[in-house]
């Protein structure tokens, strides 16, 4: 049994080690397609140089990835939430920091009625939701207040 459990141990910390989460597939700091810069919060943005990238580096929402439209920072091909800095992925993304997430909309609407705060309409577990953009009918995209 312990041999086991050792060995478990070992390839789960080498998989937690060696997670190879990146969105443009493969990171190369040194090259002609890529490079890779510690802006001063100290989060790590990735630009392929032909993007275009929003000014200080923020994230757009909503951003199209590979058919999906993202209204928040994502886990999509990654282990760690990221975000688009470009309105079509283009190569130029960054690990999301506590700032970059969607803020709610307000007012937004839900089934045709306008709210000016969060609510518990239509939440199943009565916790307080909102929209992240100003309608939810349309686009389905919320989060929780």
């Amino acid at each position: 049994m312990a041999p086991r459990l050792g060995i478990f141990l070992i390839w789960a910390g080498a998989c937690i080690f060696l997670q190879l989460d990146h969105v443009d597939g493969d990171l190369q700091t040194t090259g002609a397609d890529h490079s890779a810069t510690v802006n001063p919060d100290q989060q790590l943005i990735m630009t392929k140089h032909s993007a275009t990238v929003t000014p200080e580096n923020k994230c757009v929402f909503p951003f199209n990835y590979r058919g999906y439209r993202y209204y928040d920072c994502t886990r999509t091909d990654s282990f760690y939430r990221w975000c688009s800095l470009t309105g079509t992925y283009s190569g130029s993304w960054k690990y999301c920091a506590a700032t970059d997430y969607a803020k709610c909309v307000f007012p937004f609407v839900y089934r045709g009625q306008t709210y000016d705060r969060c609510t518990t309409d239509g939440s199943l577990f009565r916790i307080s939701w909102c929209s992240v953009t100003p309608n939810y009918d349309h686009h389905g995209a919320w989060k929780y207040c």
